[in-house]
């Protein structure tokens, strides 16, 4: 009856995870990220290439 009443979270990417369950830690990741044009082309590749093999590796 209780669980009716809670409602449940989902949570959709590593991201939303460590926001929620380690938020100093998050902070201070998203805090060092990159500015300029080119390195953050290069963080979103890296980011796009491990979302890749991760799904490969399923």
């Amino acid at each position: 009856m209780n669980e009716s009443k809670k409602e449940k979270q989902v949570i959709h990417s590593m991201k939303e995870f460590e926001k929620k369950y380690f938020p100093k830690s998050f902070e201070k990741k998203t805090a060092e990220e990159p500015t300029d044009a080119h390195a953050l082309g290069i963080s979103m590749a890296k980011e796009s290439l491990d979302k890749i093999r991760a799904r490969l590796a399923k």
